[in-house]
């Protein structure tokens, strides 16, 4: 399957960082959801990993969250503290 724009990016990325050996794949399936992508692969929820950008409040920094597919963040009340 031919790569979209965006995800021929990605790979390129990955082929001139020496990780090569690592496929991009794109999926016909929505994988919106953690529920949806672990549907399309054949996979528990747990097995999927979300990933959740934020930016600093007073800071304006970015933060990137890897999260299991079967958790939630509470931002407020866990990283409140971190987003300064």
């Amino acid at each position: 399957m031919k790569l979209s724009p965006s995800a021929l990016k990605v790979q390129e990325a990955l082929n001139q960082r020496g990780f090569a050996h690592l496929q991009v794949q794109e999926l016909s399936a929505s994988t919106r959801t953690a529920q949806e992508a672990a549907a399309a692969v054949g996979c528990a929820v747990g097995q999927i990993v979300k990933s959740l950008v934020f930016r600093g409040a007073r800071s304006g920094r970015p933060y990137l969250l890897l999260v299991s597919g079967a958790n939630r963040v509470d931002v407020i009340r866990n990283l409140q503290d971190s987003f300064h």
